[in-house]
């Protein structure tokens, strides 16, 4: 196919690199739709949900700054082996317990915050890694594949979670978790060396002092700063909303289960549409303008949301919502990396990180919070307001 010449798939490592992430991406959400559904129907508590998904993105918060001085401190491949190996385990053993009938809320909560720490180190790490493996005129399009082979999983791993939970026993959906992991770090292990010749990592003597140095570096190109904050920006204000999409079938449109997952659907399936354009396209020449049309795309499908005409017209604003998103995160991530040199860009990684996954549950607790003060249409009109207003400042 003419969309997929001339890309990042004609690198051996990247093949492998990009199997490795669909597969452990996979077994991510047939595990979290599997733990939620395991944690409801051991407490029958929303309160305990919600701590859950607390444990699961709380490390993102809190040790991606410690994430980004380790990617810069060490052979990042070899990080790479070392994360794969030891993220096996927590859903291994999760699988285990549950099978054996022992499974406890404490046990739970314990392996999902050892799972996130691996998380927060392998987050930032795999998006510095594929700066590594693949040319550098391939990153854009090499971030383009990696956020459509996630979105491919978005779709894809509910199902299959649905599917086992319905028809098999649950305690699978952590074992194909833990197996996606082991797959990962089989292909790390058979990588070709490397091309591409390395200067000798910099030494640095702490953390402080390491972020010292990317906080410089920042305040000398204005420009990162702006992008990291338009990224918090998007999610505080743009992508947050979607926490209210249940609510937003209810209230505007009188629907229900059936409504709300053609919207969620249609959301996935503009995010793909949005990939594709991306890697199809030959090259983005002002990427700080494509962000800022990205984030209007966005402006128009969240205020659609509160169209009161139909949900089914609400379906065309949602895929908008999809497409947006996968023409501002990868492009905003492949800006920043290509305008910060090697050894620091484990530190803007982890920086962007938390711009973007740190930032999103404190977001959807503060809109969910508002959205019961308020009536929930002037909070999205609020909401996309700012984020209108906020980005074409910082992006124009």
């Amino acid at each position: 196919m003419e969309l997929f010449r001339n890309t990042p798939l004609k690198v051996h490592n990247f093949k492998f690199f990009l199997l490795g992430h669909f597969f452990s991406v996979v077994g991510r959400w047939i595990h979290n739709i599997a733990l939620n559904w395991l944690v409801y129907d051991l407490t029958k508590s929303s309160f305990y949900l919600g701590f859950l998904n607390f444990l699961n993105s709380s490390p993102v918060i809190f040790l991606s700054l410690l994430s980004g001085f380790l990617i810069d401190k060490f052979d990042r491949r070899k990080l790479m082996i070392f994360n794969m190996f030891f993220s096996i385990w927590p859903p291994l053993f999760l699988g285990i317990l549950t099978q054996i009938g022992i499974i406890k809320f404490k046990y739970i909560a314990v392996l999902t915050l050892l799972l996130g720490c691996f998380l927060a180190l392998d987050i930032p790490l795999r998006q510095v890694y594929i700066s590594e493996i693949v040319p550098f005129q391939y990153l854009t399009k090499a971030i383009s594949f990696q956020s459509l082979s996630f979105n491919i999983a978005r779709i894809i791993g509910p199902l299959i979670a649905g599917l086992i939970i319905l028809y098999g026993n649950l305690y699978y959906c952590f074992y194909i978790n833990s197996f996606g992991f082991f797959l990962f770090f089989f292909f790390l292990l058979i990588f070709t060396k490397s091309e591409k010749k390395y200067k000798e990592k910099k030494k640095f003597e702490n953390l402080l002092k390491s972020y010292k140095e990317i906080f410089y570096y920042i305040k000398e190109h204005p420009y990162l700063f702006d992008t990291l904050i338009a990224i918090c920006v998007f999610t505080f204000f743009g992508a947050s909303i979607l926490v209210l999409l249940p609510v937003i079938v209810d209230k505007n449109y009188g629907g229900g289960a059936q409504e709300f997952s053609f919207l969620s659907s249609a959301i996935g399936f503009g995010a793909i549409l949005g990939a594709l354009r991306v890697i199809g396209k030959k090259e983005i020449k002002n990427k700080l303008e494509h962000l800022w049309k990205a984030n209007l795309i966005l402006f128009i499908g969240l205020l659609g949301l509160i169209n009161p005409f139909s949900w089914k017209i609400t379906i065309i604003f949602c895929i908008l919502i999809g497409f947006s998103f996968t023409n501002f995160i990868p492009i905003a991530n492949s800006f920043l990396q290509e305008n910060t040199p090697d050894f620091l860009r484990g530190r803007i990684m982890s920086l962007f990180s938390i711009s973007f996954l740190g930032v999103h549950p404190i977001g959807n607790f503060i809109v969910g919070s508002l959205a019961e003060k308020i009536d929930i249409n002037i909070t999205i009109l609020i909401y996309v307001t700012i984020l209108l207003v906020l980005n074409t400042f910082l992006l124009k």
